[in-house]
């Protein structure tokens, strides 16, 4: 009767001990599934400042190849989480960092804004190595071949929320013209501006073809089936089938004539894709059924 007691009782240990090692084992899963990505540090010495700017005080640092958590980014400087829990800021150019390409298509530039070449395009999913964050929200990033370029930090997914106010992203081209402007450009400015709203009042006149459309919005710092760089207020993707593209397109909703540039594969037959500065504008605009003539 001991002898059964006995190797019962072992039995009963031995599955016990089974139990616990598996759940032990299902904890140190459930933690490193959890664990918070890190970012890594590219450069010798790395300063942990109290605040965004060189102006704040510097509380640490960091060294090649530390670990850092990310927050949150801004203007190119990182929020991080400290090991005591507290929150400080680190330069976003010394920081290498995994990122996800967000939009259809991504230009990758020779610089930090959309007046510079592109040189090559990513897709939706892509996976990109950030090595260096730009105070105006755009990424250094590396490419294949050893080289570097750019893309807009908007359309790139990270660990880090971005932050960063991207509403003068495609306003860089028309400031830069602005200040090569002479003083006579303010009267050059004025006819314009009486030309655009005169061919409004015009544009019924000039229409060739009236249709009712399915209208949507989209975003982003791509290139468009014709080869043109996409622009608030100008671009529309059509089926063009139905809209050849070139063709002029007045649309009375928006109270602007756009032009037929670009396509894509949920375009099909009476719709268009009207390209907008921002998501949000996006978003804003949703689906809309939408009165637009065709003109001549």
């Amino acid at each position: 009767m001991i002898k059964k007691i006995t190797s019962t009782t072992v039995a009963a240990l031995t599955m016990l001990t089974m139990f616990s090692s598996n759940a032990v084992y299902a904890q140190s899963d459930k933690d490193v599934d959890s664990k918070k990505e890190q970012a890594i540090v590219n450069v010798d010495k790395l300063n942990i400042r109290s605040g965004p700017s060189t102006s704040d005080d510097i509380i640490g640092g960091f060294e090649l190849d530390d670990e850092v958590d990310l927050i949150s980014i801004k203007n190119g400087w990182y929020k991080i989480e400290l090991e005591d829990g507290k929150v400080a800021w680190t330069n976003g150019q010394y920081i290498t960092l995994d990122g996800e390409v967000s939009a259809k298509k991504l230009n990758v530039r020779t610089g930090p804004s959309v007046l510079y070449d592109i040189v090559e395009f990513k897709e939706k999913e892509d996976k990109v190595k950030i090595i260096k964050a730009e105070d105006n929200g755009w990424y250094e990033i590396e490419l294949k071949d050893g080289k570097t370029g750019y893309v807009c930090g908007k359309y790139i997914e990270t660990e880090a929320k971005n932050l960063h106010d991207y509403s003068d992203l495609y306003n860089v081209a028309t400031k830069s013209s602005k200040s090569q402007s002479s003083s006579s450009s303010k009267s050059t400015n004025s006819k314009k501006t009486y030309a655009s709203s005169s061919s409004k009042k015009k544009s019924s006149s000039n229409a060739v073809t009236t249709m009712t459309v399915s209208a949507t919005a989209y975003a982003g710092d791509g290139i468009t089936a014709t080869g043109t760089t996409p622009k608030p207020g100008r671009t529309i993707a059509v089926d063009p089938r139905v809209i050849p593209y070139g063709t002029r397109v007045y649309i009375p909703a928006l109270g602007g004539t756009y032009i037929a540039e670009d396509c894509g594969g949920g375009i099909k037959g009476n719709k268009i894709d009207i390209f907008m500065s921002s998501e949000a504008k996006c978003n804003s605009w949703g689906v809309r059924n939408i009165e637009i003539q065709i003109l001549k």
